[in-house]
C-alpha cells in the first residue's frame, strides 16, 4: 500500500504560471510556466496535477491567448485563487451579490475554445475570469458520464471586475458539458460563480449536473442585467439531458439567481438520449426573473411584447422519447421557486404536446408579454377548460378547478370547488392547491385538498386557515394529477373579507 501511495504522489505535480505570455512548448521548470506550457506539461506528466499562479506584480493579470489551449488529458485543477491578491467571495445568496476579487483573467481570440477536457478525466477550475471564447469551458462529448467538471468561484463572460460586459463575452456558452457530469457553484460562499454576458447559454448541460449558488445573467451585484443568450436567445441555463440534475435546493445557500437573460431563464430541452430519463431531478429554491433580493424585477425574456412569447422564466419542451415529469418546486421549507417579473410566461410549454411538469408550491406572478400567462400549457395565453377534460397537449391540458362558492368565518376559509376531469382523462387522486393572489398569479400557498376518483367531477368543500393578520385574500387554484401533470391557474377569485364578500 505504501508503494502505491508513493507512486500516486509522484504523479501529483503543481505547475506554477509566472508569466502572462502565451508561449508554447514546455515549462523551463514546474515553478516557471506560461499557462499553455503548464497544461502541456500536466498532460505529459499524467496523474492528478494542479496549475497555480504566482505572477509578479499587484492587481489584475490578463493572459491573452493566440489560439486554443491544449485539451486537458488527465485530471487537472486550475486554481486562480493561488495568485496573490485574489480574494474569495464571502457573501451568501441571502446577503447579496459577490465580493470576489479575481486576479487572473484569461482572454480568448473570440472564435477559439477555452478549457477543454478529454473523456475519462476531471477538470476543476477555480478563481478565474474567462471571456472572448466560443465556449469557455467544454466537457467531454463522448462516453456518457465519463468525465467530471467542477467550476467554482469564477466569472465567465464578464471582465474580472464582474461589472463590465466583455464586448463579445463568450460567443457560445460559458460552460458546455456535453455528457460530462458537472458541479457548477456550491453552497459555500467562495464556490459561487458569475455566468453572464455569453452569446449562448450561461450553462448548456447534457449530463448529471448540480448548479447551486450562482448568479446567471446579472452583474456581480445581482441587481443589473448582463444577459446570456445575446446571440442565440438560449438564455441562462439549458438542460438537455436530465438524469440527476439539481438546480438550486431547499437550503438558501443553494439558491441560484437566474435573471436578466435573453430568451428563457431555464430551458428544459431534452435531447435524443435513450436511457436518460428525468430521474433524480430537482429545480428548487431559485429566483428566476428578480434581483438577488427577490424584491425587484430583473426579467428574463424580451422587452418587446411581441417577442415575449419566445422567452420568460422556464420553458419545457418535449423530447423524442418520454422522459417523465419534471417536478418544479416543492412544498417543503425553501423548495418553492420565485418566478416573478419575466418578460414572458413564468412556466411555459409554448404549445408543445407531450410535455409534462409539476408546478409545486412556486410563487409565480407579474410575468408578462403578449397573450402570456403565469403558467401556460397551450399555445399563447390562457387555455379554457373543456368538458370532461378530454383534450390533449402539454400536461394533457389538465383542467383547472372551478371555484363555485367561498365563505369566511374568522380565520377559516371554506371553498367549494369542482374539477371537470373524467376518471378516464386524468390520473386520480387529484391534488388541488390554493394560493393567495393579491399580486396576480400565485403568492403564498394557503393549503391543499385531495379529490379521489369517487368524487370525480363532483363539488367538494375544503376548509383552509387564513394567514394571521390577513383581512382580504384573493386566491387562485391549480390541479396536479397523480402523474404529476399540473393545470394552469384558475381565474382569480374575488377578494374575501372578514365575514363574506364585500
Amino acid at each position: 500500500m505504501a508503494a502505491l501511495c508513493a507512486a500516486h504522489a509522484a504523479h501529483a505535480t503543481t505547475f506554477t504560471v509566472t508569466s502572462v505570455a502565451d508561449t508554447a512548448g514546455t515549462c523551463p521548470s514546474p515553478d516557471s510556466c506560461t499557462l499553455r506550457q503548464a497544461i502541456t506539461d500536466a498532460n505529459a506528466a499524467g496523474g492528478v496535477n494542479t496549475i497555480g499562479f504566482a505572477i509578479a506584480g499587484s492587481g489584475l493579470h490578463t493572459i491573452t491567448l493566440g489560439g486554443p489551449l491544449p485539451t486537458s488529458t488527465h485530471d487537472l485543477t486550475i486554481d486562480g485563487y493561488t495568485q496573490p491578491g485574489s480574494v474569495m467571495n464571502t457573501l451568501t445568496p441571502d446577503q447579496g451579490g459577490l465580493d470576489t476579487v479575481l486576479a487572473i483573467e484569461i482572454v480568448g481570440t473570440g472564435n477559439s475554445t477555452g478549457l477543454v477536457i478529454q473523456a475519462n478525466t476531471a477538470l476543476t477550475v477555480r478563481g478565474l475570469a474567462l471571456n472572448h471564447f466560443s465556449d469557455a469551458i467544454i466537457g467531454n462529448g463522448g462516453n456518457p458520464d465519463s468525465s467530471f467538471i467542477t467550476v467554482q468561484g469564477c466569472f465567465i463572460g464578464t471582465r474580472a471586475d464582474g461589472t463590465a460586459f466583455a464586448g463579445v463575452g463568450n460567443t457560445g456558452s460559458a460552460i458546455r458539458t456535453g455528457f460530462s457530469a458537472s458541479q457548477i457553484g456550491g453552497t459555500l460562499p467562495w464556490q459561487r460563480n458569475l455566468l453572464s454576458g455569453n452569446g449562448g447559454a450561461g450553462l448548456l448541460s447534457g449530463g448529471p449536473t448540480t448548479v447551486q449558488g450562482n448568479l446567471i445573467g446579472t452583474d456581480r451585484s445581482g441587481t443589473l442585467a448582463i444577459p446570456n443568450g445575446t446571440a442565440t436567445n438560449w438564455g441562462g441555463v439549458i438542460i438537455a439531458a436530465h438524469a440527476d440534475v439539481h438546480l438550486g435546493g431547499s437550503d438558501p445557500a443553494a439558491r441560484n439567481v437566474i435573471s436578466g437573460n435573453h430568451g428563457w431563464g431555464i430551458g428544459l430541452w431534452p435531447a435524443a438520449i435513450a436511457g436518460h430519463p428525468i430521474g433524480d431531478f430537482e429545480l428548487k429554491g431559485n429566483f428566476i426573473g428578480t434581483d438577488w433580493s427577490g424584491t425587484r424585477p430583473l426579467p428574463n425574456g424580451f422587452a418587446d411584447p411581441a417577442a415575449a412569447k419566445y422567452g420568460g422564466g422556464i420553458q419545457v419542451t418535449p423530447g423524442p422519447v418520454d422522459l417523465g415529469t419534471y417536478p418544479i418546486g416543492g412544498f417543503g421549507v425553501g423548495e418553492a421557486n420565485l418566478i416573478v417579473g419575466n418578460d414572458g410566461a413564468g412556466i411555459a410549454s409554448s404549445g408543445y404536446p407531450n410535455v409534462y411538469f409539476s408546478n409545486l408550491g412556486n410563487v409565480i406572478h407579474h410575468n408578462r408579454g403578449e397573450h402570456r400567462v403565469n403558467v401556460d400549457l397551450g399555445g399563447f395565453g390562457p387555455t379554457p377548460n373543456d368538458a370532461d377534460d378530454a383534450d390533449s397537449g402539454a400536461n394533457n391540458l389538465q383542467n383547472y378547478p372551478q371555484i363555485l362558492a367561498v365563505s369566511r368565518a374568522g380565520d377559516q376559509l371554506t371553498i367549494t370547488y369542482r374539477v371537470d376531469s373524467a376518471v378516464g382523462n386524468a390520473a386520480y387522486p387529484l391534488r388541488i392547491d390554493f394560493h393567495e393572489n393579491r399580486r396576480g398569479g400565485s403568492g403564498a400557498w394557503l393549503g391543499a385538498d385531495t379529490c379521489g376518483a369517487g368524487d370525480a367531477q363532483q363539488p367538494r368543500q375544503v376548509v383552509l386557515d387564513v394567514p394571521a393578520g390577513v383581512r382580504a385574500v384573493p386566491f387562485v387554484a391549480t390541479v396536479t394529477d397523480a402523474n404529476g401533470y399540473s393545470s394552469e391557474f384558475s381565474p382569480a377569485y374575488d377578494v374575501i373579507y372578514e365575514d363574506d364578500f364585500d
